[in-house]
């Protein structure tokens, strides 16, 4: 119910993240999530509204066919601004289903002989993409490819070169399409201007050669003409067409096909052309077969310049799960993961949570705590035998606090060194009293530990200015304001505490502490996980406790 577009998004984020693994819940909550988010994008400025629309492309893509009922809220208006009418172009085309498919066909036609020349491209190419990808239902790539014929008649130069581009694509997708993209093209080679236009039209005659009657003689004027055509692409288009024509119609094209050979061999002008044009002479000439040519152009079906990418052969599912992890931020925007625009030194460095973090995905459930692992971790600390067999911890003997016993009296500094400074003692802070005389054994910590579930610990993190170099620098300070180490270990990534104190008071109650400190992370931080035995589980008791222990450590803590 919030109108913050930043906090909304979050949460969007939240629930996902937590839907990760459970199948089907992501479709429910973006179907959830769609109301409102149309109408956050709808009634806001224009710079959210394109924000908004990113990430509404993205969930289209992660969870299709949930958007389409809105098509209509993505139709283009005239006064939004540019930006957003691209986007809305590229999002309408992924909404097509066969219900909506003829609303949004007719509404992209319209958009095609807007004065805007770039959202009158981009509206042609949407309308490929949705015949290639065929979701608008029977007929739809059929009467698409109609309307890129009559585009292709157009006297617009721009709108007749990206039509004939998309015929090109949608020939490779439907071949079946061949008679109806066929008829316009001896025309469309006379008054397409723009290279990728006559490149694709020049293409489309040699694949529809057995169709067009006159596609060898249009070649035939593109050919007495080489030396005008500047574009290297419409040369090689010419080159690979009439190839493709010539095992098609061979007496008809026969010597048309000598002298572009002739032609293109002697061109320097790219060395693409010529390489290629010498190895079709040699393989024509030499080759125990010829159609062995024939073979090689069959394969490839790409001709520079023109072919754009469907979203099919674009998709990478990889990429799109890291582009996910970075939901609600600008990589979204700008459809890269944040190392391609952001300096190493600014990235945020995510750091794994421990196995038994209760915020980690990965821990167990709470009704299951044995699953927690708690007596395998305490057999890798020092605290048990050798052989790592899994025997409880003895009770450990209370530590009273170490007090620096003053220099006698009579000792002389013969040396002129001064004497050594006494440490100043570490004092308990006001609050929580903990009882010094305190004590468990390995059966009783666990007992208490798997009483209190999961949901009901407390998890804070206690930033440090330096990683301790042992787990003894920890343990001592603390057993001087009587917090006890059940066990402790350092293991190859971490430092590992088993920790408790007992509350001097009516109650008694005990405080149960899982302590990591990871050898990794910069800066260091201790993660604790504290569970109190009491039923009241007051956090603000949970925070005194970690008061005491900041008090301790205050050599390591901020």
């Amino acid at each position: 119910r919030t109108t913050n577009a930043g906090a909304f998004m979050s949460v969007i984020f939240a629930f996902l993240s937590l839907a990760e693994k459970v199948e089907g819940m992501k479709e429910q909550i973006v179907t959830r999530v769609k109301a409102p988010l149309i109408t956050m994008m709808t009634g806001g400025s224009t710079e959210l509204m394109y924000v908004l629309l990113k990430h509404v492309d993205v969930l289209i893509e992660l969870c299709p066919g949930v958007f389409d009922d809105e098509y209509r809220q993505f139709y283009i208006r005239f006064h939004e601004p540019t930006s957003v009418k691209y986007l809305k172009t590229t999002v309408l085309a992924k909404l097509v289903n066969p219900t909506n498919a003829p609303d949004i066909v007719a509404e992209l036609t319209e958009c095609v002989a807007n004065t805007d020349t770039t959202l009158s491209r981009l509206s042609v190419r949407a309308l490929a993409r949705i015949a290639c990808r065929n979701v608008g239902g029977e007929g739809c790539a059929e009467s698409i490819a109609c309307r890129l014929v009559e585009m292709v008649d157009l006297d617009i130069p721009h709108v007749s070169s990206e039509a004939a581009t998309a015929m090109v694509d949608l020939l490779r997708k439907n071949p079946g399409l061949k008679e109806v993209i066929a008829p316009p093209l001896p025309r469309a080679l006379k008054y397409v201007t723009e290279n990728s236009g006559k490149t694709s039209v020049i293409f489309l005659l040699g694949e529809c050669g057995d169709v067009v009657r006159e596609a060898p003689y249009c070649l035939e004027k593109l050919i007495d003409s080489y030396d005008n055509i500047k574009s290297p692409d419409v040369k090689i288009a010419l080159l690979t067409s009439t190839i493709k024509l010539f095992f098609q119609r061979a007496p008809e094209v026969q010597k048309m096909l000598g002298r572009l050979l002739l032609k293109a061999t002697e061109d320097v002008t790219s060395q693409d052309l010529h390489d290629r044009a010498l190895l079709f002479y040699r393989l024509l000439k030499t080759a125990a077969d010829p159609k062995v040519v024939q073979d090689i152009l069959a394969t490839s079906n790409n001709i520079a310049g023109s072919s754009t990418n469907f979203a099919e052969e674009s998709c990478d599912d990889d990429f799109r799960q890291l582009l996910m992890q970075e939901f609600n931020t600008l990589s979204i925007v700008y459809g890269a993961t944040n190392d391609n625009f952001i300096a190493e030194e600014n990235q945020v460095k995510l750091v794994k949570l421990p196995r038994d973090h209760p915020l980690d995905s990965g821990a167990p459930p709470a009704e299951n705590l044995e699953v927690n692992n708690l007596a395998d971790e305490m057999q890798q600390t020092s605290l048990l035998d050798n052989n790592k067999t899994a025997v409880a911890a003895p009770a450990p003997v209370p530590v009273a606090p170490t007090v620096s016993a003053p220099a006698p009296a009579h000792e002389v500094d013969l040396l002129g060194f001064g004497t050594e400074p006494t440490p100043a003692p570490v004092h308990a802070p006001a609050g929580l009293s903990l009882n010094p005389a305190a004590a468990l054994s390995g059966e009783e910590y666990q007992s208490m530990w798997g009483a209190v579930s999961d949901a009901d610990a407390h998890v804070i993190i206690l930033p440090l200015t330096s990683l301790p170099a042992s787990t003894d620098v920890v343990e001592e300070p603390l057993a001087g304001l009587s917090v006890k180490t059940m066990a402790s270990g350092e293991l190859e990534s971490e430092l590992k505490f088993f920790l408790y104190g007992q509350e001097s008071s009516a109650d008694a109650t005990f405080y149960l502490a899982q302590a990591s400190i990871s050898k990794t992370s910069s800066p260091p931080e201790m993660f604790l996980t504290i569970k109190a035995n009491s039923s009241s589980n007051d956090r603000q008791k949970a925070e005194q406790f970690v008061d005491v222990m900041k008090a301790a450590l205050s050599s390591f803590t901020q």
